[in-house]
């Protein structure tokens, strides 16, 4: 379909009521004008209109939210398109790519454009790249950094409690057993560095019932000043012996996984790329992780939370507190991984500090199932609404609602009528890529989208194989023989960290 006929057939109505359809030039506008043949984009970002050939972007650091029931082509409308448009600016972006459809369509063209390509492949484990999450809140922590060393633990000590207390009636065992999981990587941190052991394998050995023992030891010899005494004895000495293994058996839950799967533990005990350097240098991350099964997928909001708040303090390093390149986070099947803690303010705050985020949903109630009251913040923050289809009511009232009303005549006289009813928005034509989105202050608007396909330039993608990589076996930390070594140490004399 050519630009002028794209143009033509999208709908515009001119009402006197309290609302209106924006027309093709307010929204040409409001968008960044690009034209797709060329070789680099003045910035990047969502496509408000595109025929193929030229597209009309939103450039600004503003967050998208993307409605569409499986199978509406949410990814090729909207998620392809918008990914290679970010490779032409320059941004670097991180996706989660369930089906590994988006690495196969874009990373090819990101290798050829310069961009650093991380694969973190929880599908096959083998291929792709390696990532410790204990590898930064180590660094920082050795080096002074205390502030960002405890957020980045408590952050992973979250995520990885968080199954255990949506699960429970009482949250008593499972916040004592975060705080037994802190205590645990603070450990790690001081006692386990000259093994070079500060690593998941470690941190699972250390939560198991195997440990109990010798970790009642080690914190009745600690300071009682000291952070890691105090979250330890707090539990394991305070407590009687029942609720102590209690503790234990819901501690040596969250780890579960890592001990069941041991490869991918050791694939993550190693680092092969720097989160820092993904607003300093070009850079494409896919996270490729099943979508047929749930096992892995609190890793993906382990990463993404990590990422976000390493970014930001990066950002805060800057002359301008923003990233130099501009993080992009394509956030598909955004509902179906865990709760990520402190969305609403990450969302809040991300745009100040160079960070977009595109939100692909299903449906509003699987929103609200995931984030609760936390889902209008997240709505009110994106300025950018697309929707596609759905057969949710809930959704397809708010849409309508979104659109106001106009005055009409019916057979009672004057009357107000919504611009677009639920009946009408079930109704889209799904292969000419028709959608209504609500973009920043603009009235609302309809449109026929491009599919990956018609854009010439983007069809020749060179498809480039997820690389084998060898897995290194990483040391555990022995805290048996740790704890025999200060046996006989007077109390207060193992660790002495200052905090």
């Amino acid at each position: 379909m050519s630009s002028s006929n794209q143009i033509k057939n999208t709908r515009y109505k001119s009402n006197t009521g309290q609302t209106r359809w924006a027309s093709v030039e307010e929204m040409q506008r409001s968008a960044t004008k690009v034209d797709l043949s060329a070789p680099v984009y003045p910035t990047g970002g969502i496509p408000v209109m595109s025929d193929g050939h030229t597209a009309y972007l939103d450039g600004r650091d503003t967050h998208t939210l993307i409605f569409g029931a499986t199978g509406s082509k949410k990814t090729r409308l909207f998620c392809m398109p918008t990914i290679n448009m970010f490779i032409r600016a320059g941004e670097s972006f991180v996706v989660t790519d369930p089906k590994a459809e988006l690495y196969v369509r874009t990373a090819g063209f990101a290798k050829e454009h310069g961009y650093k390509v991380v694969v973190l492949n929880f599908r096959d484990i083998g291929y792709g790249d390696m990532w410790d999450p204990l590898s930064l809140p180590y660094e920082y922590y050795r080096t002074g950094r205390r502030d960002e060393a405890n957020n980045l633990v408590n952050d992973l000590a979250a995520t990885l409690s968080a199954p255990q207390k949506e699960n429970s009636s009482d949250l008593l065992y499972p916040m004592m057993a975060e705080g037994l999981l802190t205590a645990n990587m603070y450990l790690l941190f001081e006692a386990a560095a000259a093994e070079n052991a500060v690593n998941l394998r470690s941190l699972t050995a250390l939560c198991s019932q195997s440990s109990l023992e010798s970790l009642k030891t080690l914190s009745g010899k600690m300071n009682n000043q000291n952070t890691i005494g105090m979250l330890f004895k707090g539990t394991l000495l305070g407590e009687n012996e029942k609720t102590v293994s209690s503790i234990m058996t819901v501690l040596y839950g969250m780890v579960n996984i890592f001990n069941m799967n041991k490869r991918l533990t050791d694939m993550l005990c190693s680092n092969t790329f720097d989160i820092r350097m993904f607003g300093h240098e070009k850079t494409a991350v896919y996270i490729i992780v099943p979508d047929e099964k749930t096992t892995c997928h609190f890793l993906v909001t382990m990463f993404i939370k990590q990422v976000y708040e390493i970014l930001i303090g990066e950002a805060q390093r800057q002359a301008k507190l923003a990233l130099p390149i501009r993080v992009n986070f394509v956030l598909d099947e955004f509902c179906n991984i865990p709760k990520i803690p402190d969305m609403p303010s990450m969302i809040s705050a991300a745009r100040s500090r160079n960070m977009r985020f595109y939100l692909v949903a299903q449906s509003i109630h699987q929103l609200k199932g995931r984030y609760g009251e936390d889902a209008d913040t997240i709505k009110g923050n994106c300025d950018n609404w697309i929707f596609l289809t759905s057969r949710e009511r809930d959704l397809l009232n708010e849409i309508s609602f979104l659109c106001g009303e106009i005055d009409a005549w019916g057979p009672g006289g004057a009357e107000k009528r919504k611009l677009i009813s639920v009946t009408e928005l079930q109704r889209f034509n799904k292969e000419k890529g028709e959608c209504l989105i609500l973009h920043g202050r603009q009235y609302p608007f309809i449109t026929y989208m491009a599919d990956i396909d018609e854009y010439p330039d983007f069809a020749n993608y060179q498809v480039i194989p997820i690389p084998p990589i060898e897995i290194p076996h990483p040391n555990t930390f022995d805290v048996v023989k740790f704890t025999t070594k200060f046996a006989f140490a007077p109390e207060g004399v193992p660790f002495s960290n200052p905090d």
